[in-house]
């Protein structure tokens, strides 16, 4: 018999590998786990409160992603930042942006101009403040028009470029260029404000430019970084 398709359908179980994954990766993301720190299969069972086998299948994918290092019989643990990864995350993060851009205007009307814009005056209050803590602020913008597009595979892609960069960076958030950053949010603003595709790719200009002076800075702290470890 054909499979129910309608509203009494049941949703899609999740698999526990992709559950598991996604709450580490969560605590990559927000500090819980640390670079360097080692993961003991007991604990983690004892933490996410499943067996083994979906722990070890997240831990590849996060392996594949370049977030946790593996060595037979000797450990699993968070990897630590990997300056050339940084570099090679912020090239693909530009273009996700653009694209974002690019797919994402043609479809606003004036209300979602204006939850827009009071997006982005958020995020401007927290820069002028230089509040490392507003930075849900900052990425809530382009993660609006993300969800504009409404592309799964554009989502996903995002996430884990973004986990990436984030990841890197953490260790030298004190030298992130708040000026440019404030210059590309104000630009992108306006683009909006006016549907131009054209002045919204320009827009990212800047903040192309802040990540690669942040990234200068990241290489010359994280050879620090490297001395000491």
């Amino acid at each position: 018999m054909p499979i129910p398709s309608g509203p009494d359908a049941p949703a899609p179980r999740r698999l526990l590998r992709d559950v598991v994954f996604d709450k580490l990766l969560a605590a990559i993301e927000d500090g819980t786990l640390q670079p360097g720190e080692r993961l003991n299969d007991d604990e983690l069972v004892t933490w996410l409160g499943v067996s083994r086998t979906p722990i070890r299948e997240a831990i590849a994918k996060l392996v594949d992603h370049g977030l946790v290092e593996m060595e037979a019989n000797r450990y699993t643990r968070i990897a630590l930042p990997d300056f050339e990864m940084y570099r090679h995350a912020l090239q693909v993060y530009s273009g996700l942006n653009e694209l974002t851009a690019r797919w994402a205007i043609p479809l606003l009307d004036d209300a979602d101009v204006d939850e827009f814009t009071g997006l982005v005056d958020v995020a401007l209050a927290r820069l002028a403040e230089h509040d490392v803590a507003g930075l849900p602020d900052f990425q809530a913008v382009p993660a609006y028009l993300r969800a504009k597009v409404g592309n799964p595979l554009l989502d996903s892609a995002e996430r884990l470029i973004n986990a990436r960069v984030m990841f890197n960076s953490k260790p030298v958030l004190d030298h992130w260029q708040w000026d440019l950053t404030t210059e590309y949010l104000t630009r992108i603003r306006e683009a909006v404000r006016r549907r131009d595709v054209a002045l919204a790719i320009a827009a990212f200009q800047p903040l192309d430019e802040a990540n690669l002076r942040h990234l200068e800075a990241v290489e010359v702290v994280g050879a620090l970084l490297t001395t000491r470890s």
